[in-house]
């Protein structure tokens, strides 16, 4: 991918205590247009890239942006499944590309979908019409 530059620091084999086989590692980008945007901050270049063991022979891979906000969370299928669940270039780059910008997307049509039905629910209630 020309144009996509990417810096992440030293691997932090942190375990969480309730997550015992998941392993973070930051992420910084440069300067870009390519990452969406995250919706409650507006950070498209710190993130944190997360690697948890999900099952017998599978990883899942995903990022999360540097205040938290995680669009995986209601979007789970939109992480990246990996066998050996790594945090290097490729893996890092992938999960940016599908399990934020794609999980993005899908948040943002799913709520385009749902705003005239809100707004038709609302004026039913009050009597109005469209």
């Amino acid at each position: 991918m020309t144009g996509f530059a990417l810096w992440h620091g030293p691997r932090r084999n942190t375990r969480r205590r309730d997550e015992e086989n998941m392993f973070t590692r930051p992420v910084l980008l440069k300067k870009n247009k390519s990452i969406l945007k995250c919706p409650k901050c507006g950070n498209n270049r710190r993130f944190e890239a997360h690697s948890d063991h999900c099952c017998e022979d599978s990883c899942d891979v995903w990022v999360v942006c540097k205040c938290g906000y995680d669009p995986t969370t209601e979007l789970w299928g939109y992480r990246v499944e990996s066998v050996m669940g790594s945090l290097d270039l490729n893996g890092v780059q992938e999960a940016l590309l599908y399990s934020w910008n794609e999980a993005l997307r899908e948040l943002e049509n799913r709520q385009a979908k749902n705003t005239p039905k809100v707004a038709e629910n609302m004026l039913n209630k009050q009597g109005g019409d469209l």
